[in-house]
């Protein structure tokens, strides 16, 4: 999972290089012959009308590549007649034309150009398609000889402009979605690298119980050790991996989107009390004594009580790991949220260690390491409350906001 970004972003640029390429195709071959094909249809019809080849009538005509037409050609307006007798006259009142059409002859000079046949002519502002053409007179008069063109010139130099324009939107959009897909692929590469941290975290914190039981296991096995002390041992680590395996278990079903919360209004004051009862054996053990403070009247909320309590839990655990001698548990309520407040007496939380509080299996200062903060954030998070620690006048503080039930 390797330089994601990087190959997200060669990935834009030759797609964009692709679709710049095809835009080059169209552009510039297949819309220009498409355009040549025209004038030439148009110049060969002009030239069979001229010659009285075929009638001047609405009747449908068709030609051999199966081009029809039934009013004339839609670039027979843009054809120019130049009169080979006449030719120093004949665009006199355009010196851009007269320059144009002098080269044009000079171009057809010592040439042996067939009569009513297309030919290309090229200049650095100009694509001619050229026809030259006779008509018949009566006996008495020489035939009539004369040069009909179109210029598709300006029709190829907007196409330059086209390339020019498709070219600074491609080069926009393309350094847009390079951002993008490089930010995307960063994203990419720091999840894989937190979820492979994970699961090496998670073995190490799984391979510590199971080392603590396969020695006692042994030790009993061996006969060097008591039967009785080993298999206390062996069931509070038992207990202490279970836990881990559950927590583990239900912060994967979280990160899924697989789990589902079963909402029902209750009084959270109930839920918190439950709590307390849940750590009050451990806290007695220590000389910890937790101090709740609650309002008189019922604070409704809508929660899973379970997971909800769960949470509580794990933050009043980690507050009589810490405490020194008490620890205070308040519940607040407004019209919008209900805010659940804990805080010990003890050394508070390293400052460097605050912003990676909750991350799973994050060491900090103390040396340990788990998922219970972060199993608790992500509980807070599905019922779309907060939760946040800080340091108080004294000791460590979380601090749980919900919304109340409306």
């Amino acid at each position: 999972m390797k330089n994601i970004k990087l190959r997200i972003v060669y990935l834009i640029l030759c797609s964009a290089l692709l679709l710049f390429a095809l835009f080059m195709l169209a552009v510039n071959l297949i819309i220009p012959a498409h355009f040549v094909r025209e004038a030439k249809k148009a110049l060969i019809s002009e030239a069979q009308y001229q010659n009285r080849t075929i009638p001047y009538t609405d009747d449908e005509f068709f030609f051999d590549d199966g081009w029809n037409d039934t009013e004339g050609h839609f670039l027979t307006p843009s054809i120019v007649f130049l009169e080979l007798d006449n030719a120093n006259q004949s665009s006199g009142w355009n010196r851009d034309a007269y320059r144009l059409e002098k080269k044009l002859l000079e171009y057809c000079k010592g040439r042996e150009l067939s009569l009513n046949q297309c030919y290309t002519f090229k200049t650095d502002r100009h694509h001619l398609i050229f026809m030259s053409v006779q008509e018949e007179q009566d006996d008495w008069e020489k035939p009539y000889a004369y040069i009909m063109y179109i210029d598709i010139g300006p029709i190829t130099r907007y196409i330059v402009t086209l390339n020019w324009a498709f070219f600074a939107v491609l080069l926009a959009i393309s350094s847009v979605m390079c951002l993008l897909g490089f930010r995307f692929g960063r994203d990419i590469e720091k999840e894989a690298e937190r979820q492979q941290t994970f699961f090496q975290n998670a073995s190490h914190e799984l391979k510590t119980p199971l080392m603590a039981i396969q020695g006692y296991a042994e030790g009993i096995q061996a006969g060097v050790m008591d039967t009785g002390g080993a298999a206390e041992v062996i069931l509070a680590e038992s207990d202490r991996m279970t836990e881990l395996v559950d927590e583990l278990l239900d912060i994967s079903k979280i990160d899924m989107g697989r789990q589902r919360l079963t909402l029902s209004e209750m009084d959270v004051r109930e839920l918190l009390y439950d709590s307390i009862r849940a750590v009050e054996p451990a806290a007695a053990a220590s000389g910890i004594t937790i101090a709740p403070d609650f309002p008189e009247e019922p604070v409704m909320v809508s929660c899973d009580d379970t997971q909800l309590r769960r949470a509580v839990t794990n933050i009043l655990s980690n507050g009589v790991r810490y405490a020194r001698s008490q620890l205070c548990l308040t519940c607040r309520a407004n019209k919008h949220h209900v805010t659940i407040r804990i805080q010990d007496d003890g050394d508070g939380i390293a400052e460097e260690d605050i912003p990676h509080i909750f991350d799973r299996f994050y060491m900090g200062r103390s040396g340990k390491s788990g998922i219970g903060l972060a199993l608790t954030k992500e509980i807070i998070h599905l019922h779309k409350g907060t939760i946040r620690a800080y340091n108080g006048d004294s000791g460590a503080v979380f601090e749980i906001s919900i919304p109340v039930s409306r």
